[in-house]
């Protein structure tokens, strides 16, 4: 088989199980957004990213907590949370949720339920452009590349009625171990829709929020590309990145 077929072959797969495994995403957001109130969205997506990254226990007070702390800013509610803090200890996870607590507050209210793909780019892009700003003041600390992106993933995700929409391509996704191991093997297979990307350029540690979102941007314009060729979405082939660099696929 040429690596022109093996590409395409491979990326139809990772279109195939990634949309499998968001499938399951969804119905897992589903379930948490009927527990803890559609009102409360955004807060439940990224409460969730901090279970996915293993920065808190998957406990249904932890969701009670963190979406009460994300939506009131309630200090209790915070301390509450922390006690079901992950591999990374509660300061950790106490950092990150305060930082994303500091995004939300400058946002304000944002229709993430209904809105469409391209609307959902632009409020992560104000996200971003919010949490620069923090960052450069050393107001806040906590939130990486994986967290900032974890939430939005999980709507993409979530949201099937946008999974038709191209602009969907355009929301930057979360990278971390698996994902970058995953585009390393295509590298190392010399897929096509990796020529000029070396190895180097993914490091298995992600680094601050800034200099972290270029190697997410980078991975965005791969799987922008492995996309158009599995005839999917990006969303879809980051989840499958995920499995190919775990080895499920």
């Amino acid at each position: 088989m040429t690596n022109r077929a093996f590409g395409k072959s491979l990326a139809q797969r990772l279109a195939k199980c990634g949309e499998a495994m968001n499938l399951e995403i969804s119905s897992d957001q589903d379930n948490l957004v009927r527990k803890f109130n559609a009102g409360c969205y955004l807060p439940v997506a990224i409460a969730n990213g901090f279970t996915w990254t293993g920065h808190a226990v998957r406990r249904y007070d932890f969701f009670k907590f963190a979406i009460d702390y994300l939506t009131t800013g309630k200090m209790a509610s915070l301390s509450k949370a922390k006690e079901f803090s992950g591999r990374f200890g509660p300061e950790r996870l106490s950092s990150g949720l305060q930082g994303w607590k500091a995004i939300v507050n400058q946002l304000g209210e944002q229709d993430v339920l209904s809105c469409d793909a391209q609307r959902l780019r632009n409020i992560q892009g104000q996200c971003l452009d919010i949490a620069y700003h923090l960052f450069n003041q050393q107001k806040v600390s906590g939130v990486g590349p994986w967290l900032f992106c974890a939430p939005f993933k999980i709507v993409a995700a979530h949201r099937k009625d946008l999974w038709e929409s191209q602009s969907l391509d355009d929301v930057l996704m979360p990278l971390g171990l698996e994902v970058n191991r995953g585009v390393r093997k295509l590298i190392q297979q010399g897929c096509t829709y990796t020529q000029g990307l070396d190895e180097n350029m993914l490091s298995e540690e992600e680094g601050g929020l800034i200099e972290g979102m270029g190697t997410v941007a980078l991975v965005q314009g791969v799987s922008k590309k492995i996309a158009l060729i599995g005839k999917t979405r990006v969303p879809h082939i980051n989840s499958g990145l995920y499995l190919y660099g775990k080895g499920e696929l």
